[in-house]
């Protein structure tokens, strides 16, 4: 997991440090085939401009609830771990990564001067979307994954009763003597 989660949030941090360094505030350029642009705003709310409207106090407070509720839901993910089969734990495990990657990433840069660099921007139809950075998109790409971990835990379960109940008609059968 922290092979994963630390790589992402130093790759963000050094993404953001050089759009700050070589992008002017609130400029807007194209970069790939009119689908892709950078786009650099400092976003002093929460992702898609989340609760912008409330005074710094009641955002650092939600921030800080919605950051304990996060690492509650990673702790359970990696406590449960180990009860998904063998072959399926790397999701899991790659699942923690790209989440835990993209919090230290924003908390991270939140700590210094409570606002995130934003500066990848993706075009939707007629509409630019919200910028969001190298943490954003790893947290979003996670989310599929976290689908994934949640079947195969259910897989993992259904073997795991079935088993059980097998052991228990094994228990139950009576013994044919010779």
């Amino acid at each position: 997991m922290t092979a994963l989660a630390v790589p992402i949030a130093l790759v963000d941090w050094a993404v953001k440090w050089a759009i700050i360094r070589t992008m002017p505030l609130d400029q807007f350029r194209v970069v790939l085939s009119d689908r892709v642009a950078l786009w650099h705003v400092k976003n002093p709310a929460l992702v898609l401009g989340l609760h912008g409207d409330l005074p710094l106090g009641w955002r650092k407070a939600l921030v800080s609830l919605y950051a304990v509720i996060a690492i509650l839901l990673l702790v359970a993910v990696l406590s449960r771990g180990h009860r998904l089969l063998p072959h399926r734990r790397k999701w899991a495990w790659i699942f923690l990564g790209m989440v835990a990657g993209g919090m230290m990433g924003n908390l991270g840069e939140r700590l210094l001067h409570w606002s995130v660099t934003d500066f990848l921007s993706f075009r939707w139809g007629d509409l630019w979307l919200p910028p969001g950075n190298v943490a954003d998109l790893a947290i979003v790409l996670a989310l599929p994954l976290a689908s994934c971990v949640l079947l195969f835990e259910l897989e993992a379960r259904s073997l795991r009763q079935a088993r059980r109940a097998e052991e228990k008609a094994t228990e139950a059968a009576p013994v044919a003597s010779a």
